[in-house]
């Protein structure tokens, strides 16, 4: 970028979009972490990576990969600790999954504990023990978006020292 006003311009609009972003990190439906890692990877595009940029980049890139595992990570680890199997857990996975890209992804994420406590109910017979399944995925759940709040933070911050310093 040659203008330093237009440099300067660039940087504000990347960071507030980032930081719009990773504010909706907290809402199901929308997909925080890899707006966040667009946004970056234009700005590296557009105003370079250099060195710092593409080590921080890469840093970057890899914080996004773990924020995308976290919610299976952690639902499966909360659903399993409240005695689902990985069967139940593996049909509502699936069921969450289909219905997410046919409807929309709250509902994939209702259907999903719907299936979970349905099916560990149907082998149970225990409507605590599914329930307590179910909630405990939920859980898993809201660890998970803490977990890609923080990732996301993280990256912000690592952005921040490769634009600003």
């Amino acid at each position: 970028m040659d203008a330093p006003w237009w440099t300067l311009t660039f940087q504000i609009v990347i960071m507030v979009a980032l930081i719009l972003s990773w504010i909706g990190t907290v809402v199901p439906i929308f997909p925080g972490p890899t707006v966040m890692w667009v946004l970056m990877l234009v700005y590296g595009l557009v105003d370079g990576f250099g060195t710092r940029g593409a080590v921080l980049f890469g840093i970057i890139s890899l914080l996004t990969a773990a924020s995308w595992l976290t919610d299976n990570v952690f639902t499966i680890k909360g659903a399993r600790d409240g005695g689902a199997t990985w069967t139940s857990v593996a049909i509502a996975s699936a069921v969450g999954l289909v219905s997410s890209l046919f409807l929309t992804p709250i509902v994939g994420v209702l259907l999903t504990l719907l299936t979970l406590y349905l099916v560990e109910y149907s082998r149970q017979h225990d409507h605590a023990r599914a329930m307590e399944a179910t909630k405990l995925m939920l859980v898993g759940w809201g660890w998970a978006t803490v977990a890609r709040v923080g990732l996301g933070l993280i990256s912000l911050a690592l952005w921040s020292i490769w634009a600003w310093l």
